[in-house]
C-alpha cells in the first residue's frame, strides 16, 4: 500500500523509469510497528525470477541490503519494450495438449498467460464453485460447495448438463434431494416426513411456518452480535413445528429443537439494592463540586424473575441465511462476509433465561438525604409505625420495596426529606403474580410472554459452515469485525488495517485505541489543595497495546469561558508520574493489578477556589492518540482551623479589652496580619458574634491599630470569592482529616519498555514506597455522618 507502491512496479535500467504495469505483488509478516520493504539498492533481471514452461513462478523475491551476498550476473538487466514482451519470454502458462492441463472438471484450460495466469478458466456464463472444483451457472440452482450443503436439509446432488453452444463442455446442475421416506418441500431445499401420520382433526398440510419473532422464545433462532450484546436483526435458523413440543406452564406449541425448563417458584423473584455511590455521570465533565453537601449519590435497585432455561439443541439453518450465503458464490472479499455479519450477528444463541426484569435508579443530591431515608425505611420494614408523611400505614411490612417507599414520598408531596430526590423506574416483560417485590404494574399493551434476560451460552457464526474455505473465510470476517472494525485482517494478535484505514496522519484507524474515560475519585473527594483523578486501564486481546498515557493540567482563569488558560503542563504516567521524574505534585495512588484494572492519581499542589482541567490520552506503541477525556473541576474554599480562629478572637478581644498599651497593640496586629484570608473571616465572625457589645471588629482594629494598619489587616477579606465568603459566615464549621495512601517513587533513568499492566503493581512496589498523605477538609453546618 502507499507510500511503497513503486516497489511493487518493473524497473527499465537503460531509461532509468518506471513502467504502469505491476510485477510484483507484497507480502507482509508480523513485525513490530510499521512493516517497511528494504531499500531499491539494486535491481534484478526479470529472467531471474525462475519462470519457466512448467508454470512455477517464484512471486515473492527477498532483497538483501549488503551488496556482498549479492550475486555479480544479477546486476546485469535485459530490456523490455512492454508487458506482453515480458510475458511471451516467460512462456505459456500451461499445457493443453494433455489432461486438460490439470485443470479440474469443466474448467478450460488455456496456454495464452496473457489471458489469465492460472490457464484455468470456466466457460462463458459460468462461475467457479465456492471450493474451485468446478465451474456452475449461479443463476440457476444452488452450490453444494458453499459450506451450507447449498442450503438443503438433507441431499444436495450433482448433474453433469453439457452446453448447447459446445457439447464438449458443460455445467455442473446442483439441487436439493431427500432420503428415503422424506419429500422435497415447496420451497425446493426442506424435507418432509411422507408417512407422517395426521393427528386427530389436524392439519395435514405444509408444516406451519411462522416469523420467528412471532413464537415464543423467538430470539433464539436470530443471530447475535458478541460485540454489542444484542440480538441482531436477521434470522439464521429455522424453527418446524412438526413436533407436538410442549413445556409445563405455557400454551403455546414451541418451535422443535427448543428444550424449555421452568424455575421453581421460590427460586424465580430476587431483589438487588446497591451501595450508594457518587453517580458517574456526575464525575466526568464539567464538576460542578460542592463542598457543603458533597457528590450526588446513585443507587441501583432491581428485581429479577428467572422463569425459564431455553436450550436449543437442533438447528436448522434458515432460507434467509442460506440464501445470503448462496448470495456470496466467488465472491471472496472480506467485506461481503461483513455485510453479512452485520445482518445476521456473529454468534448465534445456545442457551438462555428468559422472565421479567424490572430496575429502578435513584438519585440522591448527597449522602444525608440518602442515609436518612434509608434509615426510615428500615424502621418501617422493622414494623414499626411509618411516618406520617409516608401514608403507608396500611401496607404490608415485609412487601414494602424501597422504591415503593421513595415513590410513596413523591406522592403524598413530602419535600422535607424528598427534595432533590429524583427516581426512574423500567420494566421489561410483565410481572408474574407469584413475585411480590415487583415495584409498577405493566401497562396492557406489555406482552405476557416473559422476555429474554441474558444470552449465557453463543457460539461463533462460522460453526455452522462445513467448507472448510467457506468457515475460514467467515471467521477471518468475524475477527476483523470484532478486532478491527472490518477494515483489516487480524494477524496473530495484532490488525493489519487495509489500504484505506489510515488517518490523515498516516497512521492505521482500523484498529481504534479503548477510550479511557477520565473521572473524579469515587472515593476521594477534593480538597481546597488535592484531587484525585482515576480512569480505568483496558486493552482489546487483539489489535492494540497501551503503553503509556497523557494527562494535562491547566489552570483556568476565566470562570465563565473555560477557552481561556493561564497555565499548562502534560505529564507522561510512564516517564514523569511512575518513574518519580517529574512527581512531587503527581503522585500514583493506585496502578492496575489482577484485581483490578483502575489507575488512580493524586494531583498536589492547587491552588483554592481555582478551576482546572484535566485531559487524559491513552498511547500505544507507535505513537497514536486515543479520543481525549476531560474533567473540568473548581477546588473548594481554602481550609480552615475554626476552634484556632475563635481562640484568636478571645485573645484579640482580651488585647483590646481596657487600656492598650503600644506592645499589645504590636502584639494584635502582629497575630492579625498572620492570619491569612480564610482565617481572618472567621476571626472577625466569631469576634462579632461574642463581643459585638464591645464595639464591632473592624472600628475596635481602628481605634486600637489605627487607621493604616487595621486598613492593612482588612484588605486581606477581599481576597475570596463571594461563595467562599459566604461560606465562612455559616455558624458551625469543623475541620475533618482524612489519609490517602499513594506510591512515593525514587527517580530511575531507566524507562519500562513494554509494559506489562497486570504485573505493575508488584513491580512498582520494588522501586515505589507505600506512604500516607494527611487530607483536611472543612465541613459546612451540622451533619450527623
Amino acid at each position: 500500500p502507499w507510500p511503497y507502491t513503486i516497489f511493487q512496479r518493473g524497473f527499465d535500467l537503460v531509461l532509468g523509469e518506471q513502467p504502469s504495469d505491476k510485477i510484483f505483488r507484497f507480502t507482509y509478516t508480523l513485525g513490530e510497528g510499521m512493516w517497511l520493504p528494504l531499500s531499491k539498492s539494486f535491481v534484478i533481471p526479470p529472467a531471474e525470477l525462475a519462470i519457466n514452461p512448467s508454470a512455477k513462478c517464484k512471486t515473492d523475491m527477498t532483497v538483501m541490503e549488503d551488496a556482498v551476498e549479492v550475486r555479480e550476473e544479477l546486476m546485469t538487466s535485459s530490456s523490455f519494450d512492454s508487458l506482453e514482451v515480458l510475458l511471451d519470454s516467460f512462456g505459456p502458462v500451461r499445457d493443453c495438449s494433455r489432461d486438460n492441463g490439470g485443470c479440474s472438471k469443466n474448467f478450460r484450460c488455456i496456454s495464452d498467460r496473457k489471458l489469465d495466469s492460472t490457464g484455468c478458466v470456466c466457460p462463458t456464463g459460468l462461475s467457479p464453485m465456492k471450493d474451485g472444483t468446478g465451474c456452475y451457472d449461479r443463476h440457476v440452482g444452488v452450490d453444494c460447495s458453499d459450506g451450507f450443503n447449498g442450503g438443503c436439509e438433507q441431499l444436495c446432488l450433482q448433474q453433469m448438463v453439457p452446453l448447447p453452444e459446445d457439447p464438449l463442455l458443460y455445467n455442473i446442475l446442483m439441487f436439493c434431494g431427500c432420503i428415503e421416506d422424506y419429500k422435497l418441500g415447496a420451497d425446493g431445499r426442506s424435507c418432509q416426513l411422507i408417512s407422517e401420520s395426521c393427528p386427530e382433526a389436524g392439519d395435514c398440510g405444509e408444516p406451519r411456518e411462522l416469523p420467528m419473532n412471532q413464537t415464543l422464545f423467538g430470539e433464539i433462532f436470530y443471530g447475535y452480535n458478541n460485540h454489542s450484546k444484542e440480538v441482531a436483526p436477521g434470522q439464521v435458523l429455522k424453527g418446524t413445528f412438526r413436533q407436538n413440543n410442549f413445556a409445563r406452564g405455557l400454551e403455546q406449541q414451541l418451535p422443535d429443537g427448543l428444550v424449555v425448563a421452568t424455575v421453581p417458584l421460590e427460586n424465580q423473584c430476587q431483589e438487588e439494592l446497591s451501595d450508594p455511590t457518587p453517580d458517574p455521570e456526575f464525575l466526568t465533565g464539567m464538576v460542578n463540586f460542592s463542598e457543603v453537601s458533597g457528590y450526588p449519590l446513585l443507587q441501583h435497585w432491581k428485581v429479577q424473575s428467572v422463569m425459564y432455561h431455553v436450550r436449543l439443541n437442533q438447528m436448522t439453518i434458515s432460507q434467509s441465511f442460506s440464501n445470503a450465503l448462496h448470495s456470496l458464490d466467488g465472491a471472496t472479499s472480506r467485506g461481503d462476509f461483513v455485510a453479512l455479519l452485520d445482518q445476521f450477528g456473529n454468534h448465534y444463541i445456545q442457551e438462555a433465561v428468559y422472565g421479567f426484569e424490572e430496575s429502578c435508579s435513584i438519585w440522591y443530591p448527597n449522602r444525608q438525604v440518602q442515609r436518612q431515608l434509608w434509615l426510615e425505611y428500615e424502621d418501617i420494614s422493622k414494623g414499626n409505625s411509618p411516618s406520617d408523611e409516608s401514608e403507608e400505614r396500611e401496607r404490608d411490612p415485609k412487601v414494602l420495596t424501597f422504591p415503593e417507599y421513595i415513590a410513596s414520598l413523591s406522592e403524598s408531596g413530602t419535600k422535607r426529606v424528598a427534595a432533590g430526590v429524583r427516581m426512574e423506574c423500567q420494566s421489561r416483560g410483565r410481572c408474574p403474580s407469584s413475585c411480590p417485590l415487583c415495584h409498577g404494574t405493566s401497562s396492557p399493551d406489555v406482552p405476557a410472554e416473559p422476555i429474554l434476560l441474558e444470552v449465557t451460552k453463543a457460539a461463533p457464526l462460522y460453526e455452522l459452515v462445513t467448507n472448510n474455505q467457506t468457515q475460514r473465510l467467515l471467521q477471518e470476517a468475524t475477527m476483523s469485525l470484532l478486532w478491527c472494525s472490518g477494515s483489516g485482517d487480524v494477524i496473530e494478535d495484532w490488525c493489519r488495517c487495509d489500504s484505506s484505514a489510515f488517518g490523515a496522519d498516516g497512521l492505521p484507524t482500523c484498529a481504534p485505541l479503548p477510550h479511557p474515560i477520565l473521572r473524579l475519585s469515587t472515593v476521594h473527594e477534593p480538597s481546597s489543595t488535592l484531587v484525585v483523578l482515576e480512569w480505568d486501564h483496558s486493552e482489546p486481546p487483539i489489535g492494540v497495546q497501551i503503553v503509556d498515557y497523557l494527562l494535562r493540567q491547566e489552570k483556568v482563569t476565566d470562570r465563565m469561558d473555560h477557552s481561556k488558560v493561564e497555565t499548562e503542563t502534560v505529564l507522561s504516567f510512564v516517564d514523569d508520574i511512575i518513574s518519580g521524574a517529574k512527581s512531587p505534585c503527581a503522585m500514583p495512588a493506585q496502578v492496575p493489578d489482577r484485581l483490578s484494572s483502575t489507575i488512580s492519581l493524586i494531583i498536589r499542589c492547587l491552588e483554592p477556589d481555582t478551576t482546572y482541567m484535566f485531559t487524559l490520552w491513552g498511547v500505544d506503541n507507535t505513537g497514536r492518540r486515543s479520543r481525549s477525556s476531560d474533567v473540568t473541576v473548581k477546588t473548594p474554599c481554602p481550609v480552615v482551623d475554626d476552634v484556632k480562629a475563635q481562640e484568636i478572637a478571645d485573645k484579640i478581644y482580651n488585647l483590646f479589652n481596657g487600656y492598650t498599651s503600644g506592645k499589645e497593640q504590636q502584639t494584635a496586629y502582629n497575630t492579625l496580619l498572620d492570619l491569612g484570608s480564610p482565617s481572618l473571616h472567621r476571626v472577625l465572625y466569631h469576634y462579632n458574634q461574642h463581643y459585638e457589645s464591645f464595639g464591632e471588629f473592624t472600628w475596635r482594629c481602628e481605634d486600637e491599630l489605627g487607621p493604616r494598619k487595621a486598613g492593612l489587616i482588612l484588605s486581606q477579606l477581599g481576597d475570596l470569592s463571594s461563595w467562599c465568603n459566604g461560606l465562612l459566615q455559616e455558624p458551625k464549621i469543623s475541620l475533618q482529616r482524612s489519609s490517602l495512601k499513594y506510591l512515593a517513587c525514587r527517580y530511575s533513568e531507566i524507562k519500562p519498555y513494554g509494559l506489562d499492566w497486570s504485573e505493575l503493581s508488584r513491580d512498582l512496589r520494588k522501586t515505589c514506597e507505600e506512604q500516607t498523605l494527611s487530607v483536611l477538609y472543612n465541613d459546612y453546618g451540622d451533619k450527623d455522618y
